[in-house]
């Protein structure tokens, strides 16, 4: 049989994270206007961003390659594709999968002759956004219909012939709509990270401002959580340093005992900060102990991570984006 389970029982980590707030929600099918969004792609160390595709018809298809579901419901993808992609029609895929499967997806793809862009869930403004029943709008498959002028509607899972019918018939709707008087999706503006100035472990305050023109990944992390990403950091930082990107450790009100030793788990190289509540808040918007910003070197945030996972793709996702951070100088 089928099977496939929900987000929450299988990422304690969010769940964790949400204890501390409620996450902002869209509604239920009916979401209103689209916002824009940005996933690192599956194949090459391009961003995808949803406005590209303005004035188009987009359907956002939320998969994994070990979900049965997802597997079935593929070659009939390609063959809505191939019916309405000359009538405006883009297929987004953004897939669901973890650090243990992520190298599965081009096999996958090949395997079903998948040619749409393919984006990797890296617990961004996605997965806060759209992905905020996970009871439901977490499972796989689930799609999102955005319209031409931008308006996005979640179709549900895909798990049966009335499904793909309902799926198919909001297509053949929407590439028949002309576009009405609601704007297509924008382009999402980049926001300045907050300035903040905190002190190193041996008590020199140290600003943002020291870190100006240069590439930054900051990372809010608590003796709890510093091994979510601990590891993915300590390689991130001795592989881009040369090329000028600079990793900042934030801790969370943990005593020097708990700072070292999550210092010497890792081989922590780079610069920790004593983090204090006003940053804390300024930076990811709630008392969670654990986030990752990363900054361009004109001082703009490219990506907020708020939520981590076990098996998570910190692995993959954080390289792209830092390559596109020191690309960017």
């Amino acid at each position: 049989m089928l099977s496939d389970k929900s987000p929450i029982s299988k990422h304690p980590r969010i769940l964790m994270l949400l204890l501390f707030a409620g996450v902002a929600a869209w509604g239920a099918a009916g979401l209103g206007p689209a916002k824009d969004f940005t996933v690192p792609a599956a194949t090459d160390a391009s961003l995808i961003h949803l406005s590209d595709y303005a004035g188009k018809v987009v359907l956002i298809n939320w998969w994994r390659t070990d979900c049965g579901w997802s597997q079935r419901e593929s070659p009939k993808l390609v063959g809505l594709n191939q019916k309405y992609r000359p009538k405006g029609l883009v297929i987004l895929g953004i897939s669901d999968d973890h650090g243990s499967t992520v190298s599965q997806i081009p096999a996958y793809l090949k395997r079903y002759n998948i040619t749409w862009p393919v984006g990797l869930n890296d617990q961004g403004e996605f997965r806060r956004e759209m992905i905020v029943q996970p009871n439901e709008r977490g499972s796989t498959p689930g799609n999102f219909l955005v319209t031409r002028s931008g308006e996005v509607t979640y179709l549900g899972l895909d798990r049966g012939d009335a499904d793909w019918q309902k799926l198919e018939n909001a297509v053949a709707a929407a590439v028949a709509e002309s576009p009405g008087k609601a704007t297509a999706v924008q382009p999402r503006d980049l926001v300045s990270a907050p300035a903040f100035s905190l002190p190193d472990l041996q008590g020199k305050a140290v600003r943002l401002s020291d870190f100006k023109g240069k590439p930054l990944v900051a990372n809010f992390f608590t003796a709890q959580t510093c091994d979510w990403s601990g590891s993915v950091l300590a390689k991130l930082d001795r592989d881009y340093s040369a090329r000028g990107l600079q990793v900042v450790g934030i801790d969370l009100f943990d005593d020097d005992a708990a700072i070292q030793s999550c210092k010497s788990k890792f081989g922590t190289k780079y610069p920790v900060l004593r983090g204090d509540e006003a940053t804390q808040l300024a930076w990811i918007g709630e008392r969670s102990g654990w986030a990752t910003f990363f900054v361009s070197a004109d001082g703009k945030i490219l990506k907020a991570i708020k939520d981590s996972i076990d098996d998570g793709m910190e692995g993959t996702v954080f390289p792209k984006y830092a390559d596109q951070l020191v690309s960017r100088r």
